[in-house]
């Protein structure tokens, strides 16, 4: 009977800290030591520009859509300058004889090649060590359509 003691104990205190933490949680928002994000902008606007209630929801709803326009925007950013990045790496590695380019696969694309295969960077094991492409040809970066003149 002993382990089915602990078992409820275990369950018990669980249990507790999760009312705990659902009631100090609670207690934060309403006492504004935790926010919600953009909450203070529309607060402050209410205070000095009198808004409607629906003048409040549709702010609330701008704000929150142009947060994850932004979101992408930077997780599209961060995926071009990784592609511009290892497309520099494929022309550094056209430049090379076969023997450095071994070389140069082993000792300086791992990080970011293993990355562009979806990983999560740095140096793992033996078994993460993707090289580029054998025999690729160099990639020049696509170059933006020309500005025309005025």
């Amino acid at each position: 009977m002993p382990a089915k003691s602990n078992i409820l104990f275990g369950l018990l205190v669980g249990a507790s800290c999760l009312l705990l933490g659902f009631a100090l949680s609670t207690l934060a928002y309403r006492y504004h030591y935790l926010r919600v994000p953009g909450s203070w902008l529309i607060e402050r606007m209410n205070h000095e520009l009198n808004l409607t209630p629906a003048q409040r929801d549709r702010i609330g709803d701008i704000l929150r859509d142009t947060r994850v326009k932004v979101t992408q925007a930077r997780q599209d950013f961060e995926h071009r300058r990784h592609q511009l990045f290892l497309d520099g790496l494929g022309q550094v590695r056209g430049v090379l004889t076969p023997e450095q380019q071994k070389i140069f696969d082993r000792d300086f694309t791992q990080p970011w090649a293993h990355r562009r295969h979806g990983g999560h960077g740095g140096h793992g094991g033996d078994g993460d060590h993707m090289p580029l492409e054998e025999g690729a040809p160099p990639q020049a970066p696509p170059q933006p359509p020309p500005v025309p003149q005025n």
